[in-house]
């Protein structure tokens, strides 16, 4: 059929309304909220953890690089340790996190990274956002949509009304200052 393909493979990806069943949406709800975050391991284990805009930026790459058949990963590049990254949410959240050291989960993988090459010689991709910095955007986003007047937190983002987990497309969020300007 002679139809362009191009797979696009995302690494850890974070930022406003991520998914409230990964780490960085998770420790940031948990800490400015009080709660026992679980870390596994000694904190040495490391994520290629991904602002969205990067991946974003990825994604329109790729989008305006037709190829005929091309899978690119699209990550920072570089490990953030699980350590470093409690740290940078207790600093943007401004609150210390109540940890609970745990064993290492069999069978999870110590380091994962992304080997952008590929993508930055094809697509002239580089992500931009630096881990803290995504880090404190997403900090500022979640005061913002979960805030309540008081200082505290109007409902737990990560449960819904039946103790389930719910996804952050079902939570009720209310528009940051700079997005109502867009």
């Amino acid at each position: 059929y002679q139809l362009n393909v191009t797979g696009l493979r995302f690494f850890t990806v974070f930022g406003p309304r991520g998914r409230p069943d990964m780490a960085p949406f998770k420790f940031i709800d948990r800490v400015s909220r009080g709660i026992e975050i679980q870390q596994f391991g000694d904190g040495s284990s490391s994520r290629d953890y991904t602002y969205i805009d990067d991946i974003v930026d990825g994604v329109v790459r790729a989008l305006d690089r037709p190829y005929n058949y091309q899978i690119f990963n699209l990550g920072k590049g570089s490990g953030t340790s699980l350590k470093e990254f409690i740290d940078l949410v207790q600093k943007h959240t401004g609150k210390e996190a109540i940890i609970n050291v745990l064993p290492d989960q069999p069978g999870d993988v110590p380091y994962t990274c992304a080997d952008v090459r590929k993508a930055a010689r094809m697509l002239e991709y580089k992500a931009k956002v630096p881990f803290e910095e995504g880090i404190k955007r997403t900090v500022e986003w979640y005061n913002a949509a979960y805030g309540a007047k008081d200082g505290g937190i109007e409902e737990c983002p990560e449960m819904g009304v039946d103790g389930f987990s719910k996804s952050s497309s079902a939570v009720k969020l209310s528009l940051t200052r700079d997005e109502k300007a867009l």
